[in-house]
């Protein structure tokens, strides 16, 4: 493990610590002469040394906050070889409804889903894609946390790439045909996943054919949260779009497609449980390392709640003086 500062010349803001010890050694240069004039003893260093130290710490530690120091360490990527997910992310035009003007929109909120849920179950190589009327591949599955996570960040987004049809509602769950067979997981693979983030809206159908493009082995589990409610209205400039409302049928049509595909749904605010459902489609399995990681541990943010205590104590200092 080694310490490394990202940006190294924001330390130099640690040199502000100058400003005010300069300033307390001025102050205290004009009141040695004003005691000495009225003949009054001089303090002694002792009282002021909190001072000092307090005023130069606050300066030093937001410095090394901003040159951004980490602890960097190579540690070895252990992942299932039985075992692969695929983060499925429904990006329709409907997934762009919020709550409100300013709330986290579905797909916002699937994203923060899937961080939670890969990182409980970051054992399992897991891939990227997404759905409207056609799922797409945008990772496939990986033990490398770093490629996953830029691949949410950079990858997914509303109607990226845009439905290849015209129809008015873009999704389809026919689409998840594509899991049959091994086009997306490798070869051998004996626990296949895919977790699904949908709003539920989706246009007509054949349920049966669906259940019967995924009855071939290899088998794929599938665990769906469902996001959204009747009230979430698709935002433009402060303003909902007249043309949109909820599908009063999405969690009924989320149900049906779990009950299809031989899966579990759940709602978003039970992630916890989708954890657990995920868990229980997957089993256990053994270990195997793949390679060598890099982990970083940033310490800015500790640096900054550091440089709180000696600023308190400068507070309080002035308030008792």
């Amino acid at each position: 493990m080694h310490l490394v500062f990202l940006t190294p010349l924001g330390a130099l803001l640690a040199l502000g610590a100058l400003l005010p010890l300069g300033a307390l050694a001025l102050n205290e240069r004009r009141a040695r002469r004003a005691r000495r004039s009225l003949g009054v003893e001089a303090p002694r260093y002792k009282s002021y040394a909190g001072t000092l130290v307090a005023l130069a710490l606050v300066p030093v530690l937001l410095g090394l906050a901003v040159a951004q120091p980490v602890l960097q360490s190579e540690r070895t990527i252990r992942v299932r070889a039985d075992a692969q997910a695929f983060y499925v992310f429904d990006t329709s035009e409907s997934m762009d409804a919020a709550p409100g003007p300013r709330r986290p929109t579905r797909l916002a909120r699937a994203l923060a889903a899937a961080r939670r849920m890969h990182f409980a179950l970051r054992e399992i190589p897991s891939g990227v894609a997404t759905m409207t009327d056609r799922v797409l591949p945008n990772v496939f599955p990986t033990g490398s946390e770093q490629v996953f996570t830029a691949a949410l960040a950079d990858t997914v987004g509303i109607e990226r790439p845009p439905p290849k049809g015209f129809n008015e509602v873009a999704t389809t769950f026919a689409s998840l045909d594509t899991f049959a067979g091994t086009n997306f997981f490798s070869d051998g693979v004996a626990h296949r996943l895919v977790i699904l983030f949908t709003d539920g809206e989706t246009a007509p159908y054949f349920v049966g054919d669906l259940h019967e493009s995924l009855r071939p082995a290899p088998h794929t589990s599938f665990v769906i949260v469902r996001l959204g409610g009747g009230s979430d209205r698709i935002f433009s400039h402060g303003k909902p779009d007249r043309a949109y409302r909820p599908d009063p049928v999405a969690a009924h049509a989320t149900a049906t497609l779990a009950a299809a595909v031989g899966g579990r749904a759940y709602s978003e605010g039970n992630v916890g449980g989708a954890i657990a459902g995920a868990r229980a489609f997957l089993g256990n399995g053994p270990l195997v390392g793949v390679g060598e990681g890099l982990h970083v541990i940033a310490l800015a943010r500790w640096l900054v709640l550091a440089s709180l205590l000696p600023l308190g104590f400068l507070l309080w200092r002035r308030n008792i003086v």
